[in-house]
């Protein structure tokens, strides 16, 4: 009986073990589980891209510098990373250092060009920048009548901004989505409208702001303080759109005006490469090309200050 009571024992406790263990399966052909996997078959290239982006990235992070901030990509509406967009431009410039050498054979030259590629990569991020905030601004109006509509139909603040980001375009439709998420998750509506505004350099933005945290304090009607509002941005936009029209002859000459001695030194650089050689190597070429350095700086200051107007 002593050992029909162990054997039981025994049977009890294997049989515990297996129901949680479950039974051992022995080992599979590795062969025959590949036929079932989903493998991703990519192109010998993309491969080398992509490990060389990660590499990069990688490179970046650990070193802690940065050619382009994630914020200025985000803000020029750009979906590349900041790995991914350093490799294409660097790409850019060594084909264009290589091309520019085989054909005119003068590498200085050429290095110097291919070393403006990232300056207009730069360039480029910036004025993408630059017209997303303007679309920004141009889309303040049909939003505060969106807002206000809502509104009049009951819908709380919050609700109303979430069908206007649903409805609006982008950059519009962006910004208010992140300020929805901002509320749903704990803060306050008035300082995340405060951080779209400062994001987007809206001044009119923060007038809405403003104007909602003032109809939370004091009270009113915020049907009709939106209407309002809206009206002084509409009138705003319509100065601004004045200045932009009147302005538009003295940025052309600016930009012709800037652009002309830059287009003048590299075309003499290529058709009269011996005479170029012969002035920068000399002492008071090199004064000139300075005094014409700064003066050139100074007078792009200058023409920025009179056809940029602020108000």
């Amino acid at each position: 009986m002593l050992a029909v009571g162990i054997v039981l024992i025994l049977a009890a406790v294997a049989c515990g073990w297996f129901a949680l263990a479950g039974v051992p399966a022995g080992r599979v052909d590795r062969s025959r589980v590949d036929a079932y996997a989903v493998v991703e078959r990519r192109p010998l290239v993309r491969r080398a891209v992509d490990d060389t982006v990660a590499h990069v990235d990688q490179v970046l992070s650990r070193r802690g510098w940065r050619p382009f901030r994630a914020e200025e990509l985000e803000l020029a509406g750009i979906r590349s990373s900041v790995a991914s967009l350093f490799v294409g431009v660097t790409a850019i410039a060594a084909a264009t250092f290589a091309l520019l050498a085989l054909v005119t054979g003068r590498w200085v030259v050429s290095f110097l060009l291919a070393a403006l590629v990232p300056v207009l990569a730069k360039v480029v991020v910036r004025i993408k920048i630059s017209r997303r905030r303007k679309r920004f601004a141009g889309q303040l109006a049909p939003l505060l009548a969106m807002l206000a509509s809502s509104l009049r139909a009951g819908h709380s603040l919050p609700k109303a901004m979430d069908a206007a980001a649903r409805d609006a375009d982008s950059p519009m439709a962006e910004e208010l989505a992140k300020v929805v998420t901002e509320y749903r998750i704990g803060r306050d509506l008035v300082p995340a409208m405060e951080r779209v505004a400062e994001r987007m350099d809206s001044l009119d933005f923060r007038w809405i702001a403003q104007a909602i945290d003032a109809q939370r304090e004091t009270g009113g009607n915020l049907n009709e303080i939106l209407d309002q509002v809206a009206e002084t941005i509409r009138e705003r936009q319509h100065v601004r759109m004045q200045v932009m029209a009147l302005s538009a002859e003295g940025r052309l000459s600016a930009a012709i005006l800037m652009a002309l001695p830059v287009g003048i030194g590299v075309y003499y650089s290529f058709v009269a490469a011996d005479r170029m050689g012969i002035f920068v190597g000399s002492g008071i070429g090199k004064l000139i090309i300075l005094v014409s350095a700064l003066l050139y700086v100074a007078g792009g200051f200058w023409m920025r200050s009179i056809v940029r107007i602020e108000f």
